[in-house]
Parts: C-alpha cells; sequence; structure tokens
C-alpha cells in the first residue's frame, strides 16, 4: 500500500478510479438550507482566528490617502503602534459586526454557489472537472454580488469601527459603543440608505473574491482529484488545506485593489446631505489613489490581506468539508 507510487502511472490511475473516496468530492451540499448553515458556521469560525489580521489591513490600507503622511510602516510597526495606543484589544474593534456579516454574507456567499450553478445548466452530480470553469467563475460572481449587496451596513460599520482611534491614536473616545449604536447612529444621522454607503466597490471586491476563491477552490480540487492527471488526489485534510491555500492567494491577489477602495470610500467623511467629501463614486477613489500615490497603492496591505484570506479560506473550506463529511 504505501508502495503504491512505485507503481506504473497507468496502473495508479486506474486504482485511483476504484478507490473509495469521501461521499464528497466537489464543492456542493446535499440541498440549499444546509450549504447555507455550513457556509455561515465556517465563516464565523475563520472570522475570530483571522480578525487581528484584517483589522491591521484595513488601518494600513486608510493610511496615506491623498499623499498625507503614512502613520505605520509596515505589519510590525502597525501592530505595535496599535497596542501601545489603544491597546491590543482594540484590533478585535468591529468583530461584532463582522460576525453578523460572516452569519449572513458568509452563509449567503457559499449556500448560492451551488443553487446558481445548478440554474446555468449544471446537473447534480456532476464531476466537478465536467463543470465549464466559465459556470464556477459565473456561480461564485453571482454568489458575492447578491450576499454582499444585502449585507453591506455590516461591513460599513465593521470598517468604521476598525478605523476608530486612528486620527486620534486613540486619545479619543470611539464614535460608536457597539454594533446596535452604530446602526442607530448612522441611520439617524446620515439616513437608513446611508448604510449602504459604498456599496458599488463592497460588491465589486466581492464578486471578483467569491468568483476567484470558489471558482478557484472548485477547480484546483477537481484538478487534483481528476483520475486523468499525473497523480490523483484522495479527498482527505490534505488535499483541502493545498487547495484552499492556492485559492486565498488567488483570491487575495485579484480583489486587493477593491478592498482598498472599497475600505477609503466607507471610512471617508460625508457631509449633511450624505455626498462623500473624497470621493464621488468607486471609479472616483480608483483615480484619485493611482494618482496620488501610483497603481501599487491599490495592493498596499497585500500581504496582511493574504495573511488574513489564507488562513481564512484554508479555515472556511477545511471546517465546510469536515461538517458536510458529518452530516450532509
Amino acid at each position: 500500500k504505501n508502495a503504491t507510487f512505485l507503481l506504473p502511472l497507468h496502473v495508479r490511475r486506474s486504482r485511483s478510479r476504484n478507490l473509495p473516496v469521501s461521499a464528497h468530492t466537489d464543492m456542493d451540499s446535499s440541498n440549499v438550507w444546509k450549504g447555507l448553515a455550513f457556509g455561515g458556521i465556517a465563516s464565523c469560525v475563520a472570522e475570530v482566528v483571522t480578525y487581528p489580521i484584517d483589522f491591521t489591513k484595513t488601518r494600513l490600507q486608510l493610511q496615506g490617502e491623498g499623499g498625507a503622511q503614512r502613520q505605520y510602516k509596515g505589519v510590525v510597526d502597525a501592530v505595535i503602534k496599535i497596542g501601545r495606543n489603544e491597546g491590543l484589544l482594540a484590533m478585535y474593534g468591529g468583530l461584532s459586526p463582522a460576525l453578523l456579516r460572516q452569519a449572513t454574507y458568509g452563509s449567503m456567499r457559499y449556500g448560492f454557489y451551488t443553487p446558481i450553478k445548478s440554474a446555468l445548466g449544471v446537473k447534480p452530480g456532476t464531476k466537478s472537472h465536467e463543470v465549464p470553469l466559465w459556470k464556477k467563475i459565473t456561480a461564485g460572481c453571482g454568489a458575492g454580488a447578491i450576499s454582499s449587496f444585502i449585507c453591506n451596513p455590516c461591513d460599513l460599520i465593521k470598517v468604521r469601527m476598525q478605523a476608530d482611534g486612528m486620527a486620534s491614536n486613540g486619545s479619543h473616545a470611539p464614535r460608536y459603543r457597539g454594533l446596535a449604536h452604530a446602526f442607530k447612529t448612522i441611520a439617524s444621522e446620515e439616513g437608513f440608505f446611508a448604510l449602504w454607503k459604498g456599496v458599488g466597490p463592497t460588491c465589486g471586491r466581492a464578486t471578483v473574491l467569491a468568483a476567484s476563491e470558489l471558482a478557484s477552490y472548485d477547480e484546483i480540487k477537481a484538478q487534483f482529484q481528476n483520475p486523468d492527471n499525473f497523480l490523483p488526489c484522495l479527498e482527505g485534510f490534505a488535499l483541502h488545506t493545498t487547495t484552499a491555500v492556492g485559492a486565498g492567494f488567488i483570491s487575495a491577489l485579484c480583489s486587493s485593489p477593491f478592498d482598498v477602495v472599497k475600505s477609503r470610500v466607507m471610512n471617508q467623511p460625508f457631509d449633511v446631505n450624505g455626498k462623500g467629501l473624497k470621493y464621488t463614486s468607486m471609479v472616483d477613489c480608483f483615480r484619485k489613489s493611482v494618482a496620488a500615490e501610483g497603481p501599487f497603492c491599490l495592493w498596499k496591505g497585500f500581504w496582511p490581506n493574504f495573511g488574513r484570506i489564507g488562513p481564512r479560506v484554508t479555515v472556511i473550506f477545511v471546517v465546510m468539508e469536515q461538517l458536510r463529511n458529518s452530516f450532509d
């Protein structure tokens, strides 16, 4: 058994077709409700584990807007200064709206992926490597756009709570005392629909992120398991982890520009009419940011972003796979 790798390639391929594997060899759950539940639980677990990285990433993205002086030299410097000025627990600021967002957005993003693929003509039981890549990308785009639009208020509040203390280095009281207070304050002072400020870049980022993350995980895993490939891999923890890390890097690379713009649009000051004082739209933010700081500003905070997305994607898919194997 341990010397299987010594066998001729055609023998290994033949055996791989007949080896017992998990009941789940793709990303699909047996029904929508289980997909929503598994996605929500896995997303919340991953959010708690990676939140301090997300907090640091947001601070790095917001600094230097419009050519202003940078507050942090890098990830380590940011952690040291945040800890010294605001306390390390400040790095969990905005966790409550983040968890609410993951319980809803994360749930819908992963839960809607399979139904949208079905709507595109993918029949139940179809092997993942037989599904065209464009259908996986389209399903990821749809799942990301729908779920992010619905859950934009949670994302906006999370970004604002993460930015609290940045301007004053922790010397002033935060704008919001918690999730409920933030909802109430924003709705009363800026109007109910102010909770959907930045929905354009949010949907843009979520669409790119979901398409790259879900489609790449689905495709990479399918290719690893394809019996016609060089050395097909069996279902298991090693396969899930390897596939998730690859999907995490691809999604971080593709979504970083939208992530930077989303954070800046959401955190900018607004006038009494709710109009942004720095940027009028997602495109305007892209243009002004690149003009003032150069194109690479769109990848500010990339490594902490990947440092969060890589582990987050790994945790999410490993937890989801375990949930599906145990309860589906």
